[in-house]
């Protein structure tokens, strides 16, 4: 018999040992010298299958040195065949089983490192990662701990189940090792140890849990209280206290920002306790502090979703309720923008136990060289500029009240004055003051008119200021108040951001950061949070159409490069095509062709850009036709990226589309590319899950891996987090690249939640990517998608100042960024009229049932669709036990199918249908839904009789 070493071939070059055809991966020298391990594997097929199906079976190595035997077969009939491409016929009571010996070096590989992070949040410095790892759920730690990611020389071996290598699974065998037996339920194939076998029943008889999604089926609908007992309040700040929360300006945590106008560069950051501060690129600086020494915070909330901010203190059973919001001074000039200046107004007042009253207010001017002056005049205190006479901030008190003035102090960036109201409260009285803090400062020409602004007018004029905003869109009411609420505060959240200027040729330029308080504030250093999260999944969403086109033509202008691509921080992979994306489903929901026409010829030269990048990815031996380049702020390698391959396949498709709905002479040029593409990326990321080692779940058993990259077939624990979930694998199914009822999607939706998401509560570290929930959409799986709108809405937001964030755990936590609020108001709106392709509209898909009880109402006026606008309301359960609904279609672009859904409360089947008066045969009594083909234009009435 020849040698070993004699015998090693390149990848896939087969040779004989002990008498069996072998298959091996390439083997060093060093691999021939290490000890070799062994076992012998049993792999069964057609367990639980009700029919019998052919299975095409070939065990392959996945790792340098290893190799394995040509199998064995037992239980095997006539028409199966055992070799090295085995073909078993199997199922419907028929199990085949082969059994293989397999043998590998011993691995000595140094092991690859979980990815760094060195802070006072990071466990072991591994930050995201150790952090779930340690206070995730046990299981989950446990899981991620053991996988073979780290391995560089891990024993794997391929099971792979067609010719192609897009169907199949690998296995860790030192995890098998560990285990004993695998079950692999959505394979129908079970493996364990031929040497010390673990029988099937066996097995399954040992194995305990349960899959998140299999208890999210069988059990009633998630609740936003439910989860909020889970997500503690991070704008509490005594439950929420945490090392990686941000600071700014002396403040630590929490901030809402507001300010007076849409696009004014004056804005204003108040913290948990009424502190307020500049936001970070505010031409005017300064800082100001309520101070009552003593007190416990007591809450702080908006009022009825608008940015009036109520904070509560209590002392010595006193009272403080603290009423703020930003006002412009006057009317609002014609042709300024961001110039537009703004008045914090702080309203405080103390009621409660009878007894003595001090509160403190200190400024901080924050201006080198500038000395502070205090002037009384009446009961009105002002705060000057020594040198220039201009104001910084007033205190009116009223009767009753006497005010301290402590002589102005040096500070590192200026000077600081306190001024400390005293008073004696009588029993049963209150005391109330106001502050007035304008941004910039009021030069002395008009002090007066600061002066004059009274509290009561300034609240006015703010509320009818963003109620007007709210009521030219899309109107959304249903019956619970906190999501009527956020959905309001969606709107103000997303219209403070920018900053309206002009540039240094005198053009209108404009900033949209990712947050006031977060990151570099110039030009649109995170495009694709701005345009898909903000300009469509708000204002294309909601009917704000002039404010998107705004936006994205700004991003063209600050963004794009002279070869078209649109640039930003790290250049995302995904930068150019997301933008497509949002021009391109901005103009489905509009059919605004004047916007879109002045958006074409910028977006033709990105659309070339994307098109040549394609062509580059099918150019060259071995081509994939995916697109290699880096991934996001901390991952910087060219690689094929799923989140790249996404956009480009699944925002070109998108984009071809409006060029077609447009007649735009380059659709099918635009659509053929992106099928092409559609099709390389599912063949490669199945490709690349086949080769992934397969992971455990929840209930015990395993599953394919779904990788980030398709050209890194295992887990990614050595990027950081965002890379492997954030940013990873389910965007392709959520942007309709990966079909979301395929075996691809369905593995990574049980990975994410079973072993992926912290404590298994349905939420990424960064909750704006809730990817998962427009998967369980279009699966149409409302349970589902309803737990992840609540699970975001209490992780991603303040329970009370309904402010979202960034990074919920062991990163810097950041606040503001309306692309958080564009996530949950996509999932929002898709739950109550969803589109599926550009043929059906579905009311009601994920209505919670909670909603349809008795007296309730679900109402959607003028929401735009593929569709044109559509409204409805749907009445909850009458005494008669029916569900009505009015639906009202515009003529624009009909839908060739319209389906409604009733989810009745206590989930009870439909008996019969009435639309529009007339008895109606077509509904399906399990999906819960009304179909009415080819509908016209004009109004719909269905009853749903129980």
């Amino acid at each position: 018999m020849m040698g070993i070493k004699e015998l090693v071939k390149p990848v896939g070059i087969l040779f004989w040992l002990s008498g069996n055809l072998c298959f091996t991966a390439p083997v060093s020298a060093q691999d021939q010298s290490r000890d070799i391990e062994s076992i012998k594997l049993k792999i069964s097929f057609g367990h639980t299958a009700p029919a019998q199906t052919a299975r095409t079976v070939q065990l392959i190595s996945a790792s340098p040195g290893l190799t394995v035997a040509v199998p064995t077969g037992k239980g095997i009939e006539k028409n199966d065949r055992v070799a090295a491409t085995s073909l078993l016929y199997c199922g419907a009571g028929d199990v085949d089983e082969l059994i293989a010996d397999i043998h590998w070096p011993r691995p000595v590989a140094p092991l690859r490192k979980v990815a760094k992070h060195e802070s006072s949040y990071a466990v072991n410095g591994e930050a995201m990662w150790g952090y779930l790892m340690q206070e995730g759920s046990p299981g989950q730690g446990a899981r991620l701990r053991e996988d073979p990611w780290k391995q560089p020389d891990a024993p794997i071996l391929t099971v792979q189940l067609n010719a192609a290598g897009t169907q199949g699974f690998s296995v860790g065998l030192e995890q098998l090792l560990r285990h004993g037996a695998m079950w692999l339920p959505e394979q129908d194939v079970y493996i364990t140890l031929a040497g010390k076998p673990i029988g099937f029943k066996q097995h399954l008889a040992s194995l305990k849990g349960q899959r998140i999604l299999d208890g999210v089926r069988n059990a009633p609908d998630a609740s936003l209280e439910q989860f909020k007992k889970s997500w503690e309040d991070f704008g509490n700040p005594i439950v929420w206290n945490k090392p990686w929360e941000t600071s700014w300006m002396g403040t630590k945590g929490h901030l809402t920002v507001t300010t007076a106008t849409h696009g004014s560069v004056y804005k204003f950051a108040v913290d948990r306790w009424g502190n307020v501060r500049p936001d970070f690129a505010s031409p005017h600086k300064f800082r100001m502090d309520l101070l009552w020494e003593g007190s416990q915070w007591k809450g702080q909330k908006i009022v009825d979703g608008l940015p009036v901010l109520i904070t509560n203190l209590e002392k010595n059973k006193q009272l403080c309720e603290i009423e703020q919001l930003a006002a412009a001074p006057g009317d609002l000039p014609a042709g300024l923008r961001g110039e537009l200046p703004g008045v914090m107004f702080t309203k405080v007042r103390i009621s409660g136990k009878a007894g003595p009253i001090s509160f403190g207010l200190r400024l901080n001017n924050e201006l080198k060289e500038h000395g502070i002056a205090v002037k009384k005049n009446k009961n009105n205190w002002t705060v000057a500029d020594q040198q220039t006479g201009d104001t910084w901030l007033i205190l009116e008190t009223g009767n009753g009240l006497s005010v301290k003035i402590a002589p102005p102090a040096q500070d590192k960036n200026g000077q600081q004055v306190v001024l400390t109201v005293e008073a004696e409260l009588p029993e049963g009285a209150t005391r109330e003051f106001l502050v007035k803090l304008p941004s910039p400062a009021v030069a002395p020409a008009d002090a007066a008119r600061l002066n004059a602004l009274d509290f009561a007018t300034a609240k006015k004029s703010t509320v009818s200021y963003w109620e007007n905003w709210i009521s030219q869109g899309a109107h959304f009411r249903v019956p619970e108040a906190a999501v009527n609420d956020l959905f309001r505060a969606n709107l103000w959240h997303a219209l403070i951001l920018p900053r309206h200027t002009l540039d240094s040729l005198g053009r209108p330029h404009m900033d949209l950061p990712y947050a006031n308080t977060a990151y570099g504030q110039k030009n649109a250093d995170w495009p694709v949070n701005q345009s898909v999260y903000v300009d469509y999944m708000i204002y294309g969403l909601r009917g704000y159409e002039k404010v998107a086109e705004d936006e994205m033509a700004a991003m063209f202008q600050s963004q794009q490069q002279p070869d078209g691509r649109i640039a930003g921080f790290a250049n995302w992979g995904v930068y150019s095509p997301a933008h497509l994306y949002t021009i391109a489903q901005n103009f489905l929901l509009s059919r605004n062709r004047e916007e879109f026409e002045r958006l074409l010829p910028n977006s033709l030269k990105t659309l070339d850009w994307c098109l040549a990048r394609i062509d580059s990815a099918n150019r060259g031996a071995g081509s994939t036709g995916l697109i290699l380049g880096p991934l996001n702020d901390l991952t910087h390698a060219e690689r094929e990226w799923a989140f790249t391959q996404a956009y480009f396949a699944g925002g070109l498709e998108l984009f071809g589309e409006a060029l077609s709905a447009y007649r735009h002479p380059r659709a099918e040029e635009v659509l053929r590319a992106a099928a092409k593409m559609k099709s390389d990326v599912v063949k490669e990321f199945a490709r690349s899950s086949v080769k992934s080692p397969i992971v455990q779940l929840a209930d015990g058993t395993w599953i394919n891996y779904v990788p980030t990259d398709a050209m890194t077939p295992r887990r990614m624990l050595d990027e950081w987090y965002p890379s492997d979930v954030d940013c990873g694998p389910l965007h392709l199914s959520r942007l309709g690249v990966i079909d979301p009822e395929s075996w691809l999607t369905t593995a990574m939706l049980h990975d994410h939640e079973d072993n992926l998401f912290l404590s298994n509560l349905g939420a990424a570290n960064e909750p704006i990517y809730v990817q998962q929930a427009t998967a369980y959409l279009l699966r149409d799986e409302p349970k589902a998608a309803i737990r992840a709108f609540y699970s975001l809405m209490a992780c991603g937001f303040s329970h009370e100042q309904l402010t979202p964030l960034e990074h919920r755990w062991a990163w810097g936590q950041y606040y503001g960024p309306p692309s958080t609020d564009g996530a949950w108001f996509e999932l929002y709106r898709k739950m109550l009229l969803n589109e599926f392709g550009l043929d059906t509209l579905l009311i009601g898909q994920a209505i919670p049932r909670a909603w349809l009880e008795k007296g309730k109402q679900v109402e959607v006026k003028n929401a735009p669709t593929y569709f044109g606008p559509v409204s409805f309301t749907m009445e909850g359960l009458t005494a008669e036990n029916k569900l009505n609904a009015v639906v009202e279609l515009s003529a624009r672009n009909l839908p060739k199918e319209l389906l409604i859904r009733f989810r009745h409360p206590l989930n009870k089947p439909i008996t019969a249908v009435m639309v529009n008066g007339q008895p109606w045969k077509d509904y399906d009594v399990k999906k819960e839904y009304i179909r009415i083909t080819k509908p016209v234009g004009g109004k719909y009435v269905i009853s749903a009789k129980y």
